[in-house]
């Protein structure tokens, strides 16, 4: 949801608690994964692994505004923290992000996009699994690692498996209702 929307609902109720909600709005009560501290995560290792050609695939936030229609976002955190971690690694010269609007085929795209760079990337944190390298013709991770994001499922079954860190989701509805519980308590 954009801000406005956000704090419509705030002034109807300021007991709410959003989920999932990317806002930096003070008093906002928001439960929700760290991104940019699991980007970095992944950045850590894999530069520790020796990579120092990371690019990043990812896709635009979808909000919703005061009309009910969907707005993308100019940012995304996973790619705020991307670009944030190259520049802090002296690593711009192999600052390279994809946007791939969260579908597999745009993320293939992006990947033969990136695939033909004269410098080609050693590594590559993609937003989602969903957009991970699939029939890209590259062995993995002999010719490039992979991170993603999600932990589906599915990722245990493949060879390789994709490394991926789970953003444990069932936990950020605990959570919330833990938070729900406390809340209550305390009025």
């Amino acid at each position: 949801m954009t801000a406005a929307v956000i704090e419509q609902i705030q002034n109807i109720n300021p007991n709410v608690i959003f989920l999932d909600v990317n806002t930096h709005i003070r008093g906002c009560n928001i439960v929700r994964n760290d991104f940019s501290e699991a980007t970095t995560n992944i950045l850590d290792t894999l530069y520790e692994m020796g990579h120092r050609n990371i690019a990043y695939i990812g896709g635009k936030s979808a909000v919703v505004n005061l009309d009910g229609k969907i707005v993308l976002r100019k940012d995304d955190l996973r790619e705020d923290g991307y670009i944030a971690w190259m520049k802090m690694h002296n690593l711009e010269q192999y600052c390279h992000t994809f946007t791939a609007n969260w579908s597999a085929d745009e993320a293939l795209e992006a990947t033969n996009q990136l695939l033909q760079l004269k410098d080609r990337p050693t590594a590559i944190v993609v937003a989602s699994d969903s957009m991970a390298l699939n029939d890209a013709n590259v062995n993995i991770p002999n010719d490039i690692s992979v991170a993603s994001f999600d932990d589906v499922e599915i990722n245990r079954f493949l060879a390789p498996t994709l490394s991926s860190i789970d953003m444990n989701t069932e936990e950020m509805g605990k959570a919330t209702i833990r938070f729900i519980c406390f809340r209550q308590l305390t009025y």
